[in-house]
């Protein structure tokens, strides 16, 4: 199993701009560079899950187009967190009409997933048949939002067969929104990982990660 990002790079923070972190993307970069991180991604949520949930809408066109760092080195890219939407492997990729590079592949409950729960295996594996090209990772796929019907391990395998890494979400693992065994299948069976906080709160970006590395030593998977 290859960690993609061992050192100082987070590639899934949520902001207050488009999303629902409690901090500005200013504030988290800033504070990135205080903590000696080098690398960042800014993963505000799609445009459904924005209408759905009624987050901000500044507009985020100018936002990718015009905004550059000026308060310290750290790289920052601008991904989104796509959404599954239905069996069929149909995926929300944009905020207000603007795609990304850096494209996190999750699901989450009804009514932004809007397929039947007992098919979300089914429609994760449309959707990386679909759009393998365009997806970074799959973002918190061992959460317990639909544990009781997806199955990891063919997931797993199809990531593996296209090379796209999966994540050991730090914020779910800490806030037991985790499926341990789900967690255990995947880590056992993955090529490439992710270790990612997942934050909405600059405390998450500055510690989340490290108990993510600590879990991982503690189950043996890395020295």
């Amino acid at each position: 199993m290859e960690i993609i990002n061992p050192g100082n790079e987070d590639y899934h923070i949520h902001s207050l701009n488009y999303s629902d972190g409690l901090n500005t993307i200013d504030e988290i970069v800033k504070f990135a560079g205080d903590i000696g991180l080098i690398k960042i991604a800014i993963t505000d949520h799609c445009q459904v899950h924005i209408d759905i949930r009624r987050f901000g809408k500044k507009n985020y066109y100018n936002l990718v187009k015009r905004w550059n760092n000026v308060f310290n080195k750290v790289v920052v890219l601008f991904g989104i967190e796509a959404d599954l939407l239905n069996d069929e492997g149909d995926v929300c990729m944009d905020i207000q009409g603007t795609s990304s590079d850096f494209i996190l592949l999750s699901s989450h409950p009804a009514p932004v997933y809007g397929g039947d729960p007992e098919n979300i295996t089914k429609g994760y594996l449309n959707a990386i048949e679909r759009f393998h090209t365009k997806i970074k990772f799959l973002a918190h796929p061992c959460s317990i939002y639909f544990e009781e019907f997806i199955d990891i391990n063919p997931i797993t395998e199809l990531c593996n067969h296209y090379n796209i890494p999966m994540e050991l979400n730090c914020a779910n693992l800490v806030n037991k929104r985790t499926n341990l065994n789900n967690l255990q299948e995947m880590l056992k069976k993955c090529d490439q990982i992710f270790i990612n906080s997942d934050a909405h709160t600059l405390y998450e970006v500055k510690t989340l990660r490290d108990i993510g590395f600590q879990f991982l030593k503690e189950k043996g998977l890395i020295s």
